[in-house]
């Protein structure tokens, strides 16, 4: 496979990256007792086909979802049309809260609950903010160290928020500033050196809707 090349030598590897089609977290007014387990809504399903013919000429070496059935559903058809396994990495997963606890947050605080000092405790978070920004930076380092030019990445609203914040050098707290629409595509290009130490972080789109 021959590595794409930067001006300054080092190579270049590119992230087509979407969140996951439309969803509902809400039944008869209430947050569903298994988060990690919904699907997509008929809106999500006709998004995930917008996306896959909206990049029907991209070449992805591999497309990589979280495991959750929202971000395989999604990818699905971006994958079927190019012959390629879908691969998980759970790690890549979503924030993960109690829906219990979240039943009293009101929805537009959700998206800005990242900001909030005490964040963990009003949505019942299961893992730290830290935590959860961790474990996304250390997949991602893993993964550009492997063997490959653009895949198709299908995670999180709050899991791709994460990953900009670490491109543009920013903490956590401010993942608000990277609200994503859901199907949205971000175009990502990293250049690592010959020590797989990631040198240059760029975004290249961000926040693409399915239907444009």
């Amino acid at each position: 496979m021959q590595n794409n090349i930067s001006l300054d030598g080092l190579t270049r590897k590119r992230i087509y990256l979407f969140r996951h089609g439309d969803v509902s977290y809400i039944t008869n007014g209430q947050f569903v007792k298994e988060p990690n387990l919904v699907n997509l809504s008929a809106k999500g399903q006709k998004q995930a086909s917008a996306i896959d013919e909206n990049t029907k000429n991209v070449r992805y070496d591999r497309v990589v979802t979280s495991g959750l059935l929202r971000t395989i559903q999604t990818a699905t058809p971006i994958a079927d049309r190019r012959g390629i396994s879908i691969e998980s990495y759970p790690a890549l997963i979503e924030y993960q809260w109690s829906p219990h606890s979240i039943a009293d947050t009101s929805i537009a605080k959700i998206g800005f609950l990242f900001e909030d000092p005490e964040f963990q405790s009003s949505i019942g978070g299961l893992e730290t903010v830290d935590d959860f920004f961790a474990r996304i930076v250390s997949q991602l380092t893993n993964l550009l160290r492997e063997d490959w030019q653009q895949i198709a990445l299908v995670l999180h609203g709050a899991v791709n928020a994460a990953i900009m914040c670490w491109v543009n050098d920013l903490e956590i707290n401010r993942a608000s500033k990277f609200d994503q629409d859901h199907a949205a595509l971000n175009v990502l290009d990293f250049d690592i050196d010959a020590n797989e130490v990631v040198v240059r972080k760029n975004i290249r789109r961000f926040n693409i809707p399915p239907y444009f």
